[in-house]
């Protein structure tokens, strides 16, 4: 099993709607090919270190069942995904990906 990290810097400013994108669209998208398990999380930030926080950090993780799934996934879907949040809020959402192997999954066993 292959695991898909991607880490997103967002401006506060369009955060919610973002969020908002992420459950709307790419999720149904990416499931609709295989890809399971999604967790949307938010990097925890203090509110005394930067109390008007110009970004805010998530990371959005999905596992593939297999590396077919996932090379279809990140080479035929996700640059449609990537190019659209490009049109609706350009360097406003910057991003990196990780593609893991899975080494142990307890819900697996």
């Amino acid at each position: 099993m292959i695991l898909l990290n991607t880490t997103f810097c967002v401006d506060a400013n369009i955060a919610e709607p973002f969020v908002e994108f992420i459950k709307d669209i790419y999720l149904p998208t990416a499931e609709v090919v295989k890809m399971y398990a999604p967790l949307l999380c938010e990097l925890r930030c203090p509110a005394d270190d930067n109390p008007k926080q110009p970004t805010r950090t998530f990371a959005l993780q999905m596992r593939a069942p297999s590396q077919h799934v996932a090379d279809f996934f990140k080479n035929d879907i996700l640059p449609n995904i990537y190019h659209e949040i490009g049109q609706k809020w350009a360097l406003g959402v910057v991003m990196f990906e990780s593609v893991l192997d899975v080494i142990h999954d307890p819900l697996k066993e």
